[in-house]
């Protein structure tokens, strides 16, 4: 079929008229759909802007706004489509890119993200949004330094950005630069005081420069622009707790779990917290707590074991221990703990082994080489035990625990004044470790030389540290020196002010024992297993007394000694 000149130039005509009017028509639609895009309506957006597509599919713009429109449903596919269409109609316009960008930044594309962000601010060096964006493309893939260099662009083109100085403080923060990110989110701040996510994170930048006030002080403005940041709690508790001000970091803690029942951190601090007031009770069922939410964590069951240490229940510690191992046989505290508590149970042979277990998968942990030595000094392998404290020595010069095993060493091979010697020298480098002065005041006592002993005893490291051991290393060393009436003072006077402490009664029976009253004994540790039935390690010591009434050779202070050198070399481990 030919068409006619006449007929040819009739239809031209009527596509030069008609192609404006559709133009106009699609323009209209455009409006309309950022209409709706405005009030939120982001379905009936699309709709228009496929209709203007419709009526004149090289718009540019409605490519382009049908894809902002997608974006915010979440189909970021079609959206990613759209964009390249309508760079495909407009490839200079930096807009198209940047939001292209966007797109595929939210698919974690980073490096096809990166590349678009790229092109926009090649087509526009002036937009800020881009440097940003490419900043944090940057940030993401932990190029920190090219990071800062684009944040630092923005800032040039627009030095009032708030959200371009908190995302700079971000990256120093991720290269642990805590004073330039400190320095940063103060910037920010100064442009937006209400920012809670600045001063949060301003926060744990000054936490990590040992700034507890300071880092208080911004967890707590935090807080007052955002009262529902459990996180900021449970990092305010951790200030708090550090700063010694423990009945406050429980408040923040318990604030944190009002408001997030999950907050792992928050439990576990909660735990360690009461675990330093020694309210156990409350430790441990923070702990377990924590367990319903993780119940495969073996820190978590580790961290039970300690606590069961140190209320003296050794069974249940060690079984404890044995649920962490279970669950990470690499946990190297785990098998300490174990081989601790195995340890303080007299089960020396077996501790033995877990001490080895613990010392091949961690060769370079003096405390595993320390509880090494304390199992074989509880085999009578003394030189065994002074090869252990000396590996312990060559990793931790310092090690107290092993200069204590090794001090107890030389006064079984009677070098009682070169024991107390090293134990100086020890002490003038750390004149506050428990365990050093505990063995200086016993081997005051093995020299008979008591008032220095009981002076070690009256000593503020001591009773500040821990009152209990003071009292009952003070008490035996007054029943040593034949002063039994004062040391059952000590008790006297303790158990009328905390009658329901099994420890005090516990203690007293081992006072009583060491005094020859047997029987009182027996009495007192049977009032202790009445108070704490969970108190696992009386038993040994009933049995003990019962073995010194029959006469066998098993006497009843060696097994006292055992339970008091496990507990200082828990109490150190902990600290």
């Amino acid at each position: 079929m030919i068409i006619s000149r006449q007929a040819m130039v009739f239809i031209l005509t009527g596509l030069l008229v008609i192609a404006p009017a559709l133009a106009g028509q699609s323009d209209d639609l455009i409006s309309d759909g950022n209409v709706y895009y405005g009030q939120g309506m982001f379905r009936e957006a699309i709709e228009s802007f496929e209709r203007a597509i419709e009526l004149d599919p090289y718009n540019a713009a409605a490519w382009y706004n049908k894809g902002v429109s997608l974006f915010k449903v979440g189909q970021v596919d079609e959206a990613i489509a759209s964009y390249e269409v309508a760079i495909g109609l407009d490839p200079r316009n930096s807009d198209y890119w940047y939001n292209k960008g966007n797109a595929l930044y939210s698919k974690n594309l980073l490096n096809e993200a990166y590349a678009a962000y790229d092109v926009a601010i090649q087509l526009d060096p002036y937009d800020v949004l881009a440097w940003m964006a490419k900043g944090n493309v940057l940030s993401d893939q932990q190029h920190y330094d090219d990071a800062i260099r684009a944040y630092d662009a923005a800032i040039q083109i627009d030095p009032d950005n708030e959200e371009t100085w908190f995302a700079k403080g971000n990256a120093h923060y991720n290269q642990e630069n805590y004073r330039e990110a400190v320095s940063a989110y103060e910037i920010a701040l100064q442009k937006d005081s209400k920012d809670s996510k600045a001063w949060y994170n301003k926060g744990n930048a000054q936490y990590n420069l040992g700034d507890l006030t300071g880092a208080l002080k911004s967890y707590e403005m935090a807080l007052a622009y955002n009262p529902k940041d459990a996180i900021a709690y449970t990092n305010k508790g951790m200030a708090l707790a550090d700063l010694e001000r423990y009945d406050d970091a429980i408040d923040a803690y318990k604030a944190a779990l009002n408001l997030d029942p999950t907050d792992l951190k928050a439990l576990t601090s909660l735990g360690q917290v009461y675990t330093k007031l020694k309210q156990y009770d409350n430790a441990v069922r923070a702990f377990q707590m924590a367990l319903r939410l993780n119940k495969t964590d073996s820190s978590l069951w580790k961290s039970i074991g300690d606590v069961l240490m140190l209320e003296k229940r050794y069974d249940e510690a060690l079984a404890a221990y044995e649920q962490a191992i279970a669950l990470n046989r690499m946990s190297s505290g785990a098998w300490i703990g174990k081989g601790t508590a195995l340890n303080n149970l007299a089960r020396y042979r077996e501790a033995l082994g877990v001490f080895e277990i613990a010392c091949s998968m961690s060769p370079l942990y003096a405390t595993a080489w320390v509880g090494k030595g304390y199992s074989l000094a509880g085999l009578g392998q003394v030189s065994e035990a002074d090869s252990a404290y000396e590996a312990a020595l060559q990793l931790d010069p310092r090690n107290s625990m092993a200069l204590a095993g090794k001090s107890k060493n030389l006064i079984i091979t009677g070098e009682t004044e070169t024991a107390l010697k090293s134990l100086e020298l020890a002490i003038a480098a750390d004149p506050t470790n428990l365990a050093l002065l505990t063995r200086k005041a016993e081997i005051y006592e093995t020299l008979g030389r008591y008032q220095e002993a009981l002076e070690v005893w009256d000593s503020e490291a001591i009773n500040e540290s821990d009152p209990d051991l003071a009292r009952r290393g003070k008490a035996i060393t007054l029943v040593r020196a034949g002063k039994k009436d004062e040391a059952f003072a000590l008790f006297h006077k303790a158990l009328a002010s905390n009658p329901g402490s099994g420890i005090l009664y516990e203690q007293y029976g081992d006072i009583l024992a060491l005094s020859g009253d047997a029987a009182g004994a027996e009495n007192s540790y049977r009032k202790a297993m009445m108070i704490q039935p969970n108190l696992t390690g009386i038993v040994l010591k009933i049995k003990a007394l019962e073995s010194v009434q029959k006469e066998t050779p098993l006497g009843i202070f060696p097994v006292f000694s055992g339970f008091f050198i496990g507990y200082v070399l828990l109490f150190r481990r902990r600290s």
